[in-house]
């Protein structure tokens, strides 16, 4: 078998033969913990944020090459799975451009698509939000409000900035709104956002709650560019251990 043996349909029209063996060296190279080989193939002014964009496990024993097509731009995807030695599976997906130098990796992420999660996500520690978060809980999105003025107030404050009451009331609100902004993270900032690169955050204006604006990040944001004014819906996303909290997700509606 050689090394462009590979199954009916993994590799599409287009694709170069080098670039097919390059993948396929590089793959068994990041087994091997050949980490010069991999790290010669990662494109020379983004060694430092590949190197922590994507996430493996500890003692892999094989890889397989399970797609590669270009995807215009010159850039050529190609989706591997890697396996452990305790038999679990982790796919990533890197794509490749060349430069002078040749073909190199230019953006790698796991797969599929997960938004991070912080690991001190839940309330703060003064209690404003802990309402916020309870609501949650529940599946609902809470906003505080002026018993008064019926102001909605965000961030949480003790007391309502419009007329000065300390009364406020977390109502629930629909959980819809609109892009006001969004930006796309690169950077693996915490060691929580490896394996989850890049991921798109979005500001949500909810009409609901007197235009008040959350952030969260996007859902099946993977390759997508939002527009300003786009409709979103929260989704909320259970604790991913007993102790911990819910999240809010946006998705595109």
């Amino acid at each position: 078998m050689t090394d462009l043996d590979v199954k009916p349909g993994t590799v599409a029209d287009g694709v170069p033969h080098d670039l097919v063996r390059l993948v396929r060296e590089h793959s068994r190279a990041t087994v091997e913990g050949d980490n010069r080989t991999v790290l010669d193939d990662f494109r020379p002014d983004r060694i430092g944020q590949l190197i922590r964009m994507a996430k493996l496990p500890p003692n892999l024993v094989s890889s397989e090459l399970l797609n590669i097509a270009p995807e215009g731009n010159g850039i050529v995807a190609a989706v591997t799975r890697y396996m452990a030695a305790d038999g679990t599976g982790t796919v990533l997906r890197a794509r490749w451009i060349e430069i002078p130098k040749g073909w190199v990796v230019t953006e790698v992420r796991n797969l599929p698509d997960t938004p991070p999660q912080m690991a001190d996500t839940g309330p703060a520690e003064d209690g404003l939000d802990t309402p916020f978060w309870e609501g949650l809980r529940v599946g609902e999105l809470r906003v505080p409000q002026c018993e008064g003025c019926e102001n909605f107030v965000w961030p949480p404050r003790p007391i309502c900035p419009r007329c000065h009451r300390f009364a406020l009331t977390w109502t629930p609100v629909e959980p819809t709104g609109t892009i006001y902004s969004w930006t796309r993270t690169w950077q693996p900032f915490t060691p929580e956002f490896s394996g989850h690169l890049p991921f798109v955050t979005v500001v949500a204006e909810l009409p609901q709650a007197g235009n008040r604006r959350l952030l969260g990040v996007l859902l099946d944001a993977d390759g997508v560019d939002p527009k300003i004014g786009q409709g979103v819906r929260a989704e909320i996303e259970p604790p991913w251990s007993p102790e911990g909290w819910p999240v809010l997700r946006w998705r595109l509606t």
